[in-house]
């Protein structure tokens, strides 16, 4: 398989072509809070069906929320399957976490987090990738893309009717420096 990565704003969907590498995918909400913020969280691991008003349901359940969104990819509008939500109150937000946290949704168990402050150290570090061999795994996307940094969620996504890879994912890297080593790193394998 030839690997041909880019940070360009389109991306190859071809299942057996190249494999492309983009890091123009959505990223966190900048919801205007300071640094030390403890009302703004991360929720990973979301069902990629789950909607953004089933998201504002389950978290507005333990308190009033400011802001909530439920992140998807810019081109497909795919969800990559996390999301954040920012309440008025500190202490509904950590009521959130212990409450929810480990929660099983669907297949997927939920993990709850106080979300890192947007910043351009870590803009641009959600990669889209497509191309991917079909047998590729998560855990094989992973170790592809862990000599770069740190990874913070991966996922590959899977046609909902066959359980079949639609070759397709995403990585979110830790720092953008690192997604973009990833695209130096693959571009041409």
């Amino acid at each position: 398989m030839e690997t041909q990565l880019s940070n360009g704003p389109t991306c190859n969907n071809t299942a057996n072509g190249p494999t492309t590498i983009n890091n123009n995918c959505s990223s966190p909400v900048d919801s205007g809070n300071t640094e030390d913020s403890k009302t703004n969280l991360i929720v990973n691991y979301l069902p990629q069906n789950m909607t953004q008003e089933e998201l504002k349901s389950l978290f507005g359940s333990i308190g009033e929320i400011e802001s909530c969104k439920l992140v998807r990819d810019k081109i497909t509008g795919q969800s990559l399957g996390y999301g954040f939500v920012n309440y008025i109150d500190p202490k509904d937000a950590e009521k959130a976490i212990n409450t929810l946290n480990g929660l099983r949704l669907q297949t997927k168990t939920i993990k709850v987090s106080y979300a890192r402050p947007s910043s351009a150290s870590i803009r641009d570090a959600n990669l889209y990738v497509s191309g991917l061999p079909k047998t590729m795994t998560q855990k094989e996307l992973e170790q592809l893309f862990s000599q770069y940094g740190r990874i913070i969620t991966s996922r590959i996504l899977v046609d909902q009717v066959t359980g079949i890879s639609r070759g397709v994912g995403f990585i979110r890297f830790d720092k953008r420096i690192e997604a973009e080593e990833a695209i130096k790193g693959l571009n041409g394998q």
